[in-house]
């Protein structure tokens, strides 16, 4: 029998293919079965379900029979639980979390009052007076946490850990890794109160919001809103921290700098990261431009980009942190009803006993010290300018006469000369403050000026 008949006519038969079907379907779903069976969250409501019944045991010790009923009901509904996956609708969020799928002890329908003793994660649901003012039923969970609330395994959620620790830990307990491409993974640490402001203005007083609080302050004592905005207010420079940065695509992030450096590995290319990057190293390294123009898409005729201009300000650890967290605290929702929003009332600026001491503190308000220094005493350096620093105001303010200052101050210096006409532009210039620096403001701030000027050798 020749080959092409045995396979046609005895083993490719119909019979045969309807058994083969069968078969393979039987095997599809014993594999189903097997996957649905071995489900990550399963083990975490199993064994949720079996602290909740020794509580109620020892519970029920240590109250007399009437006191026993009382509890039979309520054990008897824990053991009627069977597992299932458990999701918050969020209408008005326009959001579906299936966080209180492992944690169960934030399920109002699992654990009613919704805390516990239990001590570790996913567990734990210690008394929380946050979680009490903002009811998982209409909050959820990501809106304040992020992570990626339709998930149902660990790394899928988008956890992150708060220290290398945990890091290590998660890696050998849960195969860990960083979503890649997932815009919004959780907030670890102290840098989930960066959340709060989606909402409030005023940034509430609880203990948690001093990072972001620290991290504002810091923003304004070194002048950051000289270069950058803040939901339009500030310098023209350098981008709008609220509407740009803080809710910038990954995709739009060229982290090769800072992974070619070794600064963050692949894995780590996350927005948090990159923001952090510019306070915990020289922005100039993540942002190296292309100074000579080898890059340009016209070799006969490149166009050179300048490093970033941002300095370095040699922020330590907590600095850094706290940055970090204001800068995110910037990002707004606008999926976020306005009913949900808390505004808060412009602060007033405070009171000074002298023109001088007000003048300082515009100086500040408008960032002059993050180009000029603290107490304008020195210059930071700017790529292939002319001179390479920026002035020195106490050395060059006695030059100028009054109305040659206000000139400066209302006209601005742009563009700065160049040191090589072949590099790149300057990236850093003084703008024109006409529009923002005026009135007693402007006055105060010439008169604190010349206050702090050298004397100049009369001739």
């Amino acid at each position: 029998m020749k080959f092409k008949e045995f396979f046609f006519n005895k083993l490719f038969t119909l019979k045969n293919l309807f058994f083969l079907g069968n078969f393979l379907a039987l095997a599809l779903f014993l594999v189903v079965l097997y996957q649905d069976f071995f489900r990550e969250w399963k083990p975490y409501q199993a064994e949720y379900k079996k602290r909740q019944i020794e509580s109620i045991k020892k519970k029920m010790e240590a109250v007399d029979e009437k006191g026993k009923e009382a509890f039979t009901d309520e054990l008897k509904a824990v053991k009627r639980r069977s597992p299932e996956v458990k999701q918050i609708l969020l209408t008005d969020l326009h959001r579906v979390d299936r966080c209180v799928t492992c944690h169960q002890g934030h399920d109002s329908l699992v654990n009613p009052s919704l805390t516990n003793d239990f001590p570790d994660h996913p567990f734990a649901a210690p008394d929380n007076d946050i979680h009490k003012k903002h009811p998982f039923e209409k909050y959820g969970c990501t809106v304040c946490h992020e992570g990626q609330g339709l998930a149902t395994t660990f790394v899928g959620a988008g956890h992150m850990p708060a220290s290398p620790e945990q890091k290590e830990e998660w890696k050998h307990k849960h195969d860990w890794e960083v979503v890649e491409y997932w815009e919004n993974p959780m907030k670890a640490g102290p840098l989930i109160y960066a959340s709060c402001s989606k909402c409030h203005e005023a940034m509430p007083k609880v203990p948690g919001m001093d990072i972001v609080k620290k991290g504002k302050q810091t923003f304004f004592e070194n002048g950051c809103v000289g270069c950058h905005q803040v939901n339009g207010d500030g310098g023209p420079i350098a981008p709008d921290l609220a509407v740009e940065t803080s809710v910038k695509p990954v995709t739009r992030i060229d982290f090769g700098p800072a992974v070619q450096a070794g600064l963050i590995t692949k894995n780590e290319r996350i927005l948090e990261n990159w923001i952090r990057l510019h306070f915990a190293t020289n922005p100039a390294v993540i942002t190296p431009g292309d100074p000579e123009g080898h890059l340009s898409a016209d070799p006969k005729n490149p166009q050179p980009v300048p490093p970033s201009a941002m300095p370095y300000f040699g922020f330590n650890h907590e600095e850094t942190e706290s940055l970090t967290a204001y800068v995110m605290s910037l990002k707004s929702e606008k999926s976020i009803p306005y009913s949900y929003r808390v505004t808060a009332p412009k602060e007033p600026e405070p009171q000074f006993a002298s023109a001088t001491q007000h003048g300082r503190y515009v100086f500040q308000k408008y960032g002059c010290v993050s180009c000029h220094g603290k107490d304008a005493n020195h210059g930071i350096a700017v790529y292939n300018r002319q001179g390479t620093y920026v002035p020195n105001l106490v050395k060059t303010v006695g030059t100028f006469t009054k109305e040659e200052l206000i000139k400066k101050i209302q006209v601005g210096v742009n563009p700065e000369a160049k040191e090589d006409e072949k590099g790149p532009t300057p990236p850093l210039f003084m703008p024109p403050f006409k529009e923002r620096i005026k009135g007693k403001e402007l006055e105060n701030l010439v008169a604190y000026l010349f206050s702090i000027a050298e004397k100049q050798e009369a001739w």
